[in-house]
Protein backbone atom coordinates (compact mmCIF):
# COMPACT_ATOMS: atom_id res chain seq x y z
CA UNK A 1 0.00 0.00 0.00
CA UNK A 2 1.46 2.85 -1.08
CA UNK A 3 1.97 5.52 1.87
CA UNK A 4 0.26 8.99 0.87
CA UNK A 5 2.48 12.33 1.23
CA UNK A 6 -0.14 14.18 3.36
CA UNK A 7 0.93 14.86 6.93
CA UNK A 8 -0.98 13.41 9.71
CA UNK A 9 -3.38 10.19 9.95
CA UNK A 10 -5.79 10.05 6.85
CA UNK A 11 -9.54 8.98 6.68
CA UNK A 12 -8.30 6.39 4.13
CA UNK A 13 -5.77 4.18 2.80
CA UNK A 14 -5.87 2.98 -0.76
CA UNK A 15 -4.17 -0.36 -1.92
CA UNK A 16 -2.49 -0.66 -4.99
CA UNK A 17 -5.61 -2.95 -6.63
CA UNK A 18 -8.34 0.15 -5.51
CA UNK A 19 -9.30 -1.74 -2.02
CA UNK A 20 -10.33 1.12 0.45
CA UNK A 21 -8.97 0.64 4.29
CA UNK A 22 -10.54 3.32 6.47
CA UNK A 23 -9.35 4.55 9.54
CA UNK A 24 -9.43 1.42 12.36
CA UNK A 25 -9.40 -1.18 10.02
CA UNK A 26 -5.49 -0.84 9.53
CA UNK A 27 -2.31 -0.93 11.41
CA UNK A 28 1.09 0.60 11.42
CA UNK A 29 3.86 -2.05 10.62
CA UNK A 30 7.20 -1.40 11.48
CA UNK A 31 8.32 -4.26 8.93
CA UNK A 32 6.68 -6.07 5.86
CA UNK A 33 4.81 -8.60 7.03
CA UNK A 34 1.27 -10.64 5.60
CA UNK A 35 0.57 -11.09 2.15
CA UNK A 36 -0.44 -8.68 -0.51
CA UNK A 37 -3.69 -9.90 -2.68
CA UNK A 38 -2.60 -11.17 -6.04
CA UNK A 39 -4.50 -8.29 -7.81
CA UNK A 40 -1.79 -5.88 -5.89
CA UNK A 41 1.44 -8.11 -6.72
CA UNK A 42 -0.05 -7.78 -10.27
CA UNK A 43 -0.03 -3.96 -10.12
CA UNK A 44 3.43 -3.61 -8.06
CA UNK A 45 5.11 -6.15 -10.61
CA UNK A 46 4.38 -4.25 -13.62
CA UNK A 47 5.14 -0.93 -11.78
CA UNK A 48 8.20 -2.20 -11.31
CA UNK A 49 8.55 -3.61 -14.84
CA UNK A 50 7.79 0.22 -15.96
CA UNK A 51 11.00 1.56 -13.87
CA UNK A 52 13.25 -0.65 -15.25
CA UNK A 53 12.38 -0.15 -18.60
CA UNK A 54 12.15 3.45 -18.69
CA UNK A 55 14.68 5.08 -20.49
CA UNK A 56 17.56 7.20 -18.34
CA UNK A 57 17.20 10.85 -18.96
Amino acid sequence: MPVPRATGVPDQLSALCGAVLRRGETEWLSTLRGMPCERCLTVASRQAAAEVLRPAG
